[in-house]
């Protein structure tokens, strides 16, 4: 059974559950994420369905798993040229139900609930933040990243050796996924980040560089695809939330639409305090302010403003600070600047020049930055904090986002 034999088959399922396929009744283990399962195409949408019908007693149902196992779903293999959900670039689902990578990181894709909680040191905090520069590094101080689209079962594999003596080996016993067209950026961070879903597992690099036809770097973690985007061995940021996440990527520069939270750096990190999400801090408050913030600190832009009214802002900055607005931004790193914000290494794309944000080091000047708010905590208080993974999902699992039925 082919690709159209199957998609045929799902089709006439749908249409035949009806609600059993989106809200499953008891018994027949179809699970909700089947209905919008199609990030990886008919392989995937089979995967899903073959796996969800495990359990059911029903014959139908029974017939239809024996159909998708015999065009292949559930052997080893079927899904190594799948994603996770995502599109070609990682990219949201514009459904907004499918989250293409850590489904588990509510902190990553969950926007700011309205009424959220502000920490009492809020304005203190927001004030230290707002004086000083604000930039986005989109060149030498960027992040390759490479998705697990990108990663087929012809990419070279080879370890990664870290010369840093921190501790064990976070990244000891896996091969790494090499594409021939990974280029580092030159800026003395070289952070690389790239996505296997053949072994569910994101390898995130600090200070990277070539060795040989693989790669090496000072530090690094691995965090799970299908997980919350936290590393716990190792690390790549200050805050140990990992390199692959919370990135401004050129394609959402270009879609104007940024669907989830940012991470920045800055020169006023709090020493000794760690907040949710973030699992360490290398706060160091460098600039010596008075109102240091806390590595794991959530902020966003008050969402009052009319940001398509702010005179001279870009389409760039505009889709950031928009994104401040709906989704904010955590602290993740000491940096040299008050505010500098990570984006994509993509020096073959013309994303950023073209919304306004031509530059290594682009100055975010026209975005109202002394409108800044710190939130209590990751959710403002509307949400417990969650506990660390234990375990992950399997590889291929999606996860409902903001809006979605859960």
């Amino acid at each position: 059974m082919g690709a159209s034999a199957v998609a045929a088959v799902l089709a006439v399922v749908a249409v035949a559950a009806g609600p059993a396929v989106v809200d499953p009744a008891a018994g027949t283990g179809v699970s909700a994420s089947v209905g919008v399962a199609a990030g990886c195409g008919w392989r995937q949408a089979a995967s899903e369905l073959h796996d969800s019908l495990v359990r059911t007693t029903d014959v139908a149902g029974a017939r239809l798993r024996e159909s998708l196992a015999a065009a292949g779903a559930g052997t080893p293999g079927f899904l190594d040229s799948c994603t996770t959900g995502n599109d070609a670039r990682g990219r949201q689902r514009a459904d907004g139900c499918e989250r293409p990578y850590f489904p588990r990181a509510d902190w990553l894709w969950d926007p700011i609930p309205a009424g959220a909680a502000l920490d009492p040191e809020s304005s203190a905090m927001a004030a230290e933040l707002a004086s000083g520069d604000h930039i986005l590094n989109t060149g030498e101080f960027g992040v390759t990243l490479i998705d697990a689209d990108e990663v087929t079962t012809s990419t070279p594999r080879s370890a990664v050796s870290l010369s840093a003596d921190w501790g064990p080996d976070p990244l000891a016993g896996l091969r790494v996924p090499v594409p021939s067209t990974l280029r580092i950026p030159p800026g003395s961070d070289g952070h690389v980040a790239i996505a296997d879903g053949a072994t569910d597992t994101v390898v995130n690099l600090w200070v990277a560089r070539r060795s040989g036809a693989g790669l090496a770097a000072n530090w690094g973690a691995a965090t799970a695809l299908g997980g919350d985007g936290r590393e716990h061995n190792g690390s790549s940021t200050g805050a140990g939330i990992a390199r692959y996440a919370s990135v401004v990527r050129a394609e959402e520069i270009a879609d104007g639409h940024i669907p989830h939270a940012l991470f920045f750096s800055t020169n006023v990190v709090k020493p000794k305090e760690v907040r949710y999400p973030a699992t360490k801090t290398d706060g160091s408050n460098m600039d010596g302010a008075g109102s240091p913030i806390p590595e794991g600190a959530r902020v966003q832009l008050d969402p009052s403003i009319d940001v398509e009214a702010i005179p001279g802002i870009s389409k760039g900055e505009a889709t950031i600070a928009k994104a401040l607005q709906e989704y904010g931004a955590y602290v993740g790193d000491n940096g040299g600047a008050r505010m500098a914000f990570i984006a994509e290494y993509a020096p073959d794309s013309d994303a950023y020049q073209k919304a306004g944000l031509s530059g290594d080091f682009v100055a975010l000047g026209a975005i109202p930055w002394d409108r800044l708010r710190v939130l209590s905590d990751w959710s403002g208080g509307t949400t417990p904090t969650p506990g660390d993974d234990a375990v992950p999902p399997r590889r291929g699992a999606t996860t409902s986002g903001a809006g979605c039925a859960r």
